[in-house]
C-alpha cells in the first residue's frame, strides 16, 4: 500500500509543481526588469530549489552531440536493435565508422537508475567502436502477462544480446552489472559460445562484498530475505501496465543511496542555492544535469530484485562456488580465453577496493597475459565512471585494452 500512497502524493502535487513553475517562469522572463537584478535571482533560486524538491523526474534521453574528429563532425545515429520486455538493446553507431570497428556491447546497471546514467561513460567509446547499450525498462510498465524477470533473465539477456552482435565482442559491465554478466561470460565459455566476447571489463562490481567489508556490506549483513521481502517490495498501482506486479520501487532504492551520503546531497542543494543567487551560471547547470539524471528512476522486478540480493549480496553465490545458472553450477574457472580488465576507485564507498578485482581471482585457468587490474585514485563510485579522470585515464585505459585484444 506504500507505493499506492506515493503515487497518490506525487499524483497530488502536479497542481502545485504547475503553479512553481508558472511563477518561475514570470520571475525568470527575460521582460521582467528585475529577472537579472540580486533580488530575481534570489526568487529564481527559492522558486527553483523548491520545485526541484518536489517535482518528478523523467528518463532522460541518450541524445549524443556528433562526434568531431579532425574537425568533421560525424552525427551519431540511435536505434533499438533488440526489443524485450524488460530491456532493449540500443545500438549507436556514428557515420564513417569503419565496417569492421570494435562492437562494445555496454551492459548498464540494473539498480534503480536507468542505463542514461552512464551516458558520458558510453559516449567515449563513440569515436572508434559501435557501441550497443542494455537500455533496462521500468518494471511497472510491463504487465504481467510478460511473465517474471528474475537473475537468470538477466543473465539470458546478456547472452543474448551477445548472440545478436555476433562473435569477436567486447563486453563492459557497471557497477552490480559485473556479476551476471561474469556469469554469462563463464557460461559461454564452458559451452564454448562462438559468441562469447574476446574481453570483458567490470567496473566497481561487486563481485565479493566479504572483501574489505565498508558501511554499505555491514548494513546487508543485517538483513534477512524475509525483511527485505516485508520491507522493500511492493505492487504496481492499478494506473499503470504492470498493474499487479512486484516491484522493488525505484524511490525506495533512491532514498537508500542518498542515505548513504545524505550530508554530501545537502550540500550540493544548498551550493546550488547560493550558485543561482550569486548568478553562476555554468556551475548551477552541472548540478542540474546531473540531479536530473540521479533523480530519475525506474523498478526493478522484484524477482530480480530479491534473486541479486540473496545470490550477490545476502550469500554471494559466485565466489563461494554455487551460483547456478540453468541448472548448471557455475566456474569462473572455465573462462580461458577471454581478456579481463577490472576497474575500482580508491574511494568508493559502495563497492570497496578489491570486491572487483575477486574476480581475477575466481577466474584460475586464465593466463595471467590475460588479467589486469586498475585503481583509480581519487574518485568514488560515481568517479570512476564520470569525470574528468574517467575521460583522463579510465577510458584511454579500457580503450587500449580492447584494442589489444580485438585482433
Amino acid at each position: 500500500m506504500h507505493y499506492h500512497f506515493y503515487d497518490l502524493y506525487r499524483q497530488s502535487l502536479m497542481p502545485v509543481n504547475t503553479a512553481l513553475d508558472l511563477a518561475h517562469d514570470i520571475v525568470t522572463h527575460e521582460k521582467n526588469p528585475l529577472s537579472k537584478t540580486r533580488l530575481g535571482r534570489l526568487r529564481k533560486a527559492i522558486l527553483e530549489s523548491t520545485i526541484r524538491l518536489l517535482k518528478h523526474y523523467p528518463k532522460q534521453g541518450f541524445e549524443y552531440e556528433p562526434v568531431v574528429i579532425d574537425g568533421v563532425e560525424y552525427p551519431v545515429h540511435e536505434e533499438v536493435v533488440v526489443e524485450k520486455p524488460f530491456c532493449n538493446l540500443l545500438r549507436f553507431r556514428r557515420e564513417g565508422l569503419p565496417a569492421n570497428a570494435p562492437k562494445l556491447l555496454c551492459v548498464a546497471a540494473l539498480s534503480g537508475h536507468h542505463a542514461t546514467l552512464s551516458r558520458e561513460t558510453f559516449g567515449q567509446f563513440l569515436d572508434d567502436y559501435e557501441v550497443y547499450v542494455t537500455d533496462w525498462l521500468d518494471a511497472r510498465d510491463v504487465p504481467l502477462s510478460e511473465g517474471k524477470f528474475g537473475f537468470e533473465e538477466y543473465v539470458q539477456y546478456v547472452i543474448e544480446f551477445m548472440e545478436h552482435i555476433g562473435p569477436g565482442n567486447h563486453m563492459f559491465a557497471i557497477c552490480q552489472a559485473a556479476v551476471p554478466g561474469l556469469v554469462a561470460v563463464a557460461h559461454m565459455c564452458k559451452h564454448n559460445h562462438p559468441a562469447r566476447p574476446k574481453s570483458l571489463i567490470m567496473m566497481a562490481g561487486p563481485i565479493d562484498i566479504r572483501i574489505n567489508p565498508n558501511k554499505f556490506g555491514r548494513k546487508v549483513e543485517k538483513i534477512s530475505a524475509p525483511l527485505l521481502r516485508r520491507v522493500a517490495i511492493h505492487r504496481v498501482p492499478s494506473r499503470y501496465d504492470g498493474a499487479g506486479r512486484k516491484v522493488y520501487p525505484g524511490m525506495v532504492q533512491l532514498g537508500g543511496f542518498m542515505s548513504m551520503n545524505m550530508r554530501s546531497h545537502a550540500q550540493k542543494h544548498i551550493q546550488f542555492f547560493k550558485d543561482i543567487a550569486e548568478g553562476k551560471i555554468a556551475e548551477a547547470d552541472r548540478h542540474r544535469d546531473f540531479y536530473d539524471e540521479y533523480m530519475a528512476v525506474l523498478d526493478m522486478d522484484a524477482d530480480y530484485y530479491m534473486e541479486t540480493m540473496e545470490r550477490v549480496f545476502l550469500d554471494q553465490h559466485l565466489p563461494k562456488g554455487i551460483m547456478q545458472y540453468q541448472g548448471e553450477t557455475i566456474d569462473c574457472g572455465d573462462i580461458k580465453d577471454v581478456a579481463i580488465l577490472t576497474l575500482e576507485g580508491e574511494k568508493d564507498d559502495m563497492i570497496s577496493l578489491g570486491q572487483t578485482e575477486a574476480a581475477l581471482h575466481l577466474c584460475t585457468n586464465l593466463p595471467k597475459k590475460l588479467k589486469k587490474h586498475y585503481v583509480q585514485m581519487g574518485v568514488g563510485h560515481y568517479g570512476i565512471f564520470n569525470g574528468s579522470k574517467y575521460r583522463e585515464f579510465v577510458a584511454p585505459l579500457m580503450k587500449d585494452w580492447i584494442n589489444r585484444h580485438n585482433k
